[in-house]
């Protein structure tokens, strides 16, 4: 006959009763939890206690287990308490709500849960990842370096860090918080936040590239710079000081950095751009850019909106949007904008990204330049007439001595000096024609307006002069229309046979053609490169020198490509951002 153990009886009828005492709680807690769902605006411990039947103690130790577990709120009314039921949202709920990366662990490391972000990002299962601990789960190849301090997080310390992570092929930056947790049983556990900073990353390093690129782009210009007042001997002394300035500021280029949304509202302003402005960043999260980094004076003929819409979506031949403001101390000062739009899923620019850069020393400069040439204009233009005068005087006295002198040496001499009158004669027509040129600034032009005025100012003799019909616009020097009037008479001169001049067009991927061309006999291979130079032809030696200066000034370039004896083919290239359809 087996034996009876009376201490282990005991034991196993201590643990029924507690079982028993256990399930008699928890059948309290579930009354005063359906109590309170019929009751939503409350009730007191003692209408509970009524309702229950049960005594006031009891009633109020199961309403404090229910405010424990957060299952209750309690609020308070004078000196009455009312409870009501807690409104919370399921755990594994509230974690997709979340557009960050989230693992919720135990206190032993076993994963929990996860959330839906995390399972797409990864392209894993939740039921491959719940249940197993993270050290031997499918997350270990991405966090095998990060284990150590998982591990120390969950000992109760919080922990931030920077992470590279390789997904599938792409690249991922994140910012990992491990933060320790405690469940509603009481039981302690570790969640890992994993936030998704892969674009600022790329930002930060598109951010480098434009700064460098517009860097050395500023030093070439600075350079140019340097040469012209070099060349000025007189503005020489009071520019160099401000010269060393501004290279001083171009080699240690700072940028403000701003992001704002399609409003015009602010939502990210840097440090440099803090000092610049002399503002804290909490005072212009929000504000609108009109009256912060644009002026506050909206030009009548635009809404607000469009003013803000014209400023984030400029031309797109300005590779900067220069615009007027004030800095931290009130003073008048440029700074030049690089705009970038931030598109979202459809396409659509939902922010923009604006890079700054100070170049108040450069307008500085440039308005010194202008006023020290229209100086040298002015004394140019007063030399040029006495001397035009003087011209006068000699080619009359010339002709006087070719009536009275007979001798054919003596003759002969005269017609070399004559020659020479003439030529010099040119070159100071030439320098008057120059010396404004490229000094307005470049606009848009209509190429049929263009070729209209042409067609209607110019006696062609018998030759018929073709030009298309087209909505395309140009964005060139004014003096657009000198080019063309130049090409022509430089065909009416050197193309005596021609009997047709055509212009005409043809669109590229990477841009436009403008085609000049004659059905003359052409120019001979080895002077095609020679007739752009300054002073080759026949004439005057400067009309197609000209032509090629006033191209270059925005970009566009010409060359001739016709064939000897078929006539000349003059092809002006226009890059894709120097032209567009007129709207």
């Amino acid at each position: 006959m087996e034996s009876i153990n009376i201490g282990q009886c005991d034991n196993n009828l201590n643990i029924r009763c507690r079982a028993i005492i256990m399930n008699i709680e928890l059948d309290e807690i579930s009354r005063i939890r359906a109590i309170l769902l019929e009751n939503p605006k409350g009730l007191t411990t003692e209408e509970i206690a009524k309702k229950l039947p049960l005594n006031r103690t009891s009633t109020a130790k199961y309403l404090n287990t229910l405010l424990i577990s957060g299952q209750a709120e309690m609020r308070t009314f004078g000196r009455a308490k009312v409870f009501t039921l807690s409104q919370r949202i399921p755990f594994s709920q509230m974690l997709n709500l979340s557009s960050d990366l989230l693992i919720v662990l135990d206190h032993d490391l076993l994963i929990k849960q996860v959330n839906d972000p995390l399972l797409k990002t990864f392209g894993l299962q939740q039921e491959t990842l719940v249940g197993t601990r993270i050290g031997n789960s499918q997350l270990l190849p991405y966090l095998e370096s990060d284990i150590e301090l998982i591990q120390e997080a969950s000992k109760g310390k919080e922990i931030t860090k920077l992470e590279r992570i390789e997904i599938l092929g792409n690249e991922f930056f994140f910012r990992m918080k491990m933060i320790p947790v405690v469940f509603d049983q009481g039981e302690q556990g570790l969640a890992l936040i994993l936030q998704d900073i892969t674009e600022l990353k790329q930002y930060q390093l598109h951010l480098e590239g434009l700064v460098e690129e517009r860097t050395q782009e500023l030093r070439e210009t600075n350079n140019k710079l340097l040469e012209e007042m070099k060349e000025r001997q007189k503005s020489l002394a009071a520019l160099e000081q401000s010269e060393k300035k501004y290279r001083e500021l171009v080699e240690n280029a700072n940028s403000i950095i701003l992001r704002v949304n399609d409003k015009g509202a602010i939502v990210f302003f840097n440090e440099f751009a803090e000092r610049f402005f002399g503002v804290p960043q909490s005072e212009m999260l929000g504000k609108n850019i009109i009256g912060s980094v644009l002026s506050s004076a909206v030009p009548a003929e635009k809404t607000p909106d469009e003013y803000i819409r014209e400023f984030l979506i400029p031309s797109a031949h300005l590779a900067y949007n220069e615009v007027p403001c004030s800095d931290k101390n009130g003073n008048p000062a440029w700074v030049a904008w690089t705009i970038r739009p931030v598109m979202n899923s459809d396409n659509v620019p939902v922010e923009f990204l604006l890079v700054g850069i100070d170049i108040t020393e450069r307008k500085n400069v440039e308005n010194a330049l202008e006023r020290v040439n229209a100086k040298l204009n002015l004394v140019s233009s007063i030399a040029r007439h006495d001397i035009l005068n003087k011209i006068t005087i000699l080619s009359a006295t010339i002709s006087l001595l070719k009536e009275s002198i007979k001798d054919t040496i003596q003759q002969e001499y005269l017609k070399y000096a004559e020659d020479a009158l003439v030529a010099i004669k040119n070159q100071i027509l030439f320098t008057r024609d120059f010396k404004d040129m490229g000094m307005e600034k470049a606009y848009w032009q209509e190429l049929s307006e263009v070729f209209h005025q042409i067609q209607d100012s110019q006696h062609l003799g018998n030759a018929e002069l073709e030009v298309p019909d087209t909505a395309l616009e140009v964005f060139a020097d004014p003096w657009l229309n000198k080019v063309f009037l130049n090409l022509i008479n430089y065909i009416r001169y050197h193309g005596k046979s021609a009997t047709k001049i055509t212009i005409g067009y043809q669109e590229f991927s990477d841009g436009m053609e403008i085609i000049v061309r004659d059905n003359g006999n052409g120019i001979p291979a080895d002077k095609k490169e020679m007739i752009f130079e300054r002073g080759s032809g026949e004439t005057n030696g400067y009309d197609l020198f000209l032509v090629r200066e006033i191209l270059a000034i925005t970009g566009l370039s010409i060359q001739e490509t016709g064939e000897t004896g078929k006539g000349m083919n003059f092809i002006i290239r226009v890059p894709s951002r120097a032209y567009r359809v007129k709207k």
